[in-house]
């Protein structure tokens, strides 16, 4: 074999060798980058989660696994008039009543809206309680939305509403008892009951019962 052909041998066998490890290089570079966009649009994910956490309420994406209506579970707290959590930590907004607000950043707290949240307390923090559908399993904030029953037998919704501490509160099309807290909340402000009494009543834009702030 002559010096020409084995140089070249020598020769080929560098540019192979040089050749993989450009080409690993490459390789693993996109490999890299492609890692540094996953890691930052996870981060921007969790970014903008955490500064919406300052809102009342920040939806979620995926819904935790729904309770079986009508079945037994109990009430770990209560987050205001017509709130609560569950022990499994979902959390219940009753249908058909509104109570005045007090853990909204955008407003004051509302005249009524701490007693509303007692009278709740009282009702149903650490009991036991059953609770069924209208129509809308979740609302935007993927909170449950019920009717809600003691075990017994208690209707926790009307209760609210008819002893003053809460409105009737139209939304659809989970309407099928809006008659009864209708019925109920006239005979509260008939009797001036609870936050009839001492509260400045108004409709809003949307033509929501509301209360006055407090710090007027």
């Amino acid at each position: 074999m002559s010096f020409v052909r084995i140089y070249s041998l020598i020769a080929a066998f560098f540019v192979l060798v040089l050749s993989f490890i450009l080409g690993s290089h490459y390789f693993l570079s996109n490999e890299i980058n492609e890692l540094r966009r996953v890691v930052a649009a996870d981060l921007n994910t969790l970014n903008n989660r955490i500064g919406n956490s300052g809102a009342e309420e920040a939806p979620v994406a995926t819904p935790l696994e729904t309770p079986e209506y009508g079945q037994l579970i109990r009430v770990a707290r209560v987050i205001d008039g017509d709130t609560i959590q569950l022990e499994n930590g979902e959390r219940l907004r009753y249908i058909g009543i509104n109570t005045p607000e007090k853990n909204d950043p955008r407003k004051p707290v509302q005249c009524f809206a701490e007693q509303a949240s007692e009278k709740n307390k009282e009702l149903v923090e650490g009991k036991q309680i059953k609770f069924y559908k209208d129509v809308t399993e979740r609302d935007k904030y993927q909170r449950l939305l019920g009717y809600v029953y003691l075990e017994d037998g208690t209707f926790v919704n009307l209760e609210m509403v008819k002893t003053g501490y809460a409105f009737s509160y139209t939304y659809s099309p989970d309407i099928s008892k809006q008659d009864e807290f209708t019925e109920a909340q006239e005979l509260a402000r008939t009797q001036k009951l609870g936050l009839w009494s001492g509260c400045q009543v108004t409709e809003n834009t949307s033509g929501r019962l509301e209360t006055n702030p407090i710090s007027d």
